[in-house]
């Protein structure tokens, strides 16, 4: 009984990442139809965001580090898109994790899409969408909610 129960929380920690520390990147996000601002904008609202999870031990990679290493890697920060590049800047900078996305305007809505990549698989693990139903007036808290979906996905067990 001892040994399914220590089994059991050994697999816990293993797959669970608010049970250790690990860090993310957050790459500016691409403006599609929407002022060039936006996407910056929204990136660092999501890094502001994630640097406060309850019990987790996250470091969110500064922006400006994510830019260096995409440039060392000669991968300009629109390349980000690619999960492959993403992943290869990622392992730069020591994260665990890539968010890449983009603002978009599409019939007058403003969608937020974004890909969780791990970066040691170079796969996404998780594409968020989220849509700002006002317009530009909308995308702060549009920012918001997609940063909280992402805070869900990163404490779960799953």
């Amino acid at each position: 009984m001892v040994r399914k129960l220590l089994a059991a929380i050994l697999v816990v920690v293993a797959f669970c990442p608010s049970a250790w520390g690990f860090a993310m990147a957050v790459a500016d996000f691409k403006s599609n139809g929407v002022p060039f601002h936006l996407g910056a904008a929204v990136s660092e609202v999501i890094r502001t965001e994630m640097g406060s999870i309850p019990g987790v031990d996250l470091t969110v990679v500064d922006a400006v580090h994510v830019k260096k290493a995409a440039a060392e890697q000669r991968i300009g920060m629109s390349g980000l898109v690619d999960p492959s590049s993403a992943a290869k800047v990622g392992k730069v900078v020591g994260a665990r994790y890539v968010l890449v996305g983009s603002v978009n305007s599409l019939g007058g809505e403003i969608s937020l899409d974004s890909r969780l990549i791990d970066v040691e698989t170079g796969t996404v693990l998780e594409s968020l969408s989220v849509v700002s139903q006002d317009g530009q007036e909308g995308v702060l808290e549009a920012a918001r909610f997609l940063a909280g979906d992402l805070k869900m996905i990163l404490v779960s067990p799953d």
